[in-house]
């Protein structure tokens, strides 16, 4: 524990000496850009320049359907690794290597299995607002 403490109180000093450096380096690219804009560029035409979407009312609801997607996703995987796991019918015990080899391959399925239906999800929920702003734009 004794030999953490310098580690952390130099990473910490680091990290501040360098956010303090590039609050200072921010500022003067904000000020540059704020000296150019002075000087004579149209701000018409930087309007569509910096596409960043905005969120609308509608858009709650998609927050939720990603969230509850992915849920039932990793839900659902862990759920099937849990009964591969159970079902899978394991090695002799005579050979504690082959074993405890066969343990680690399961335990590989948790994370693995509930990474895939979380993405699965999260699929299904872009199809699903996909659809509901193709409805939209429709009407």
């Amino acid at each position: 524990m004794t030999a953490l403490v310098p580690m952390v109180i130099c990473g910490l000093f680091f990290y501040f000496t360098y956010r303090i450096f590039e609050l200072y380096a921010r500022r003067k690219e904000r000020m540059a850009i704020i000296e150019k804009l002075s000087n004579g560029i149209d701000p018409e035409l930087l309007r569509n320049q910096f596409n960043i979407s905005t969120f609308k009312d509608s858009s709650y609801g998609s927050w939720a359907i990603r969230i509850g997607l992915l849920l039932i996703g990793v839900g659902l995987g862990v759920a099937i690794a849990a009964i591969i796991d159970m079902l899978a019918v394991a090695p002799s015990e005579e050979n504690n290597e082959v074993f405890y080899g066969f343990r680690n391959a399961i335990s590989v399925l948790y994370p693995s299995l509930a990474a895939i239906f979380g993405g699965l999800g999260l699929v299904i929920a872009y199809f699903i607002e996909k659809k509901g702003e193709d409805k939209e734009s429709i009407q």
